[in-house]
């Protein structure tokens, strides 16, 4: 079936309910991230199971504008999160 396609006047439309929201959500992730101790983990409650995949592209987009890797996970409608371990990138070194 092809797209049906037309022009509206912006008046005669519905506006977006969550304008905004989107970026709200990212700062409190992003805030969350910040203020997190050592050895700790974030739990996430999404507003359900099908909200868990914008909640971890939140996550990633935050970790990302922190410039760190984060390591998620879900079960359920709960998201958690947590710093990625750091680990070595050296290979190992030929004997000569």
């Amino acid at each position: 079936m092809p797209l049906k396609i037309t022009h509206r006047k912006e008046e005669d439309v519905p506006t977006a309910t969550k304008s905004g929201q989107v970026n709200e959500d990212l700062m409190a992730v992003k805030d969350a991230m910040q203020k997190l101790a050592t050895d700790m983990v974030l739990e996430i409650e999404a507003e359900s199971e099908k909200a868990v995949r914008g909640t971890k592209m939140l996550i990633t987009k935050a970790a990302n504008q922190l410039g760190r890797e984060w390591q998620y996970w879900s079960l359920g409608s709960k998201v958690f999160a947590r710093p990625k371990e750091k680990t070595s990138r050296r290979g190992r070194r030929k004997k000569t």
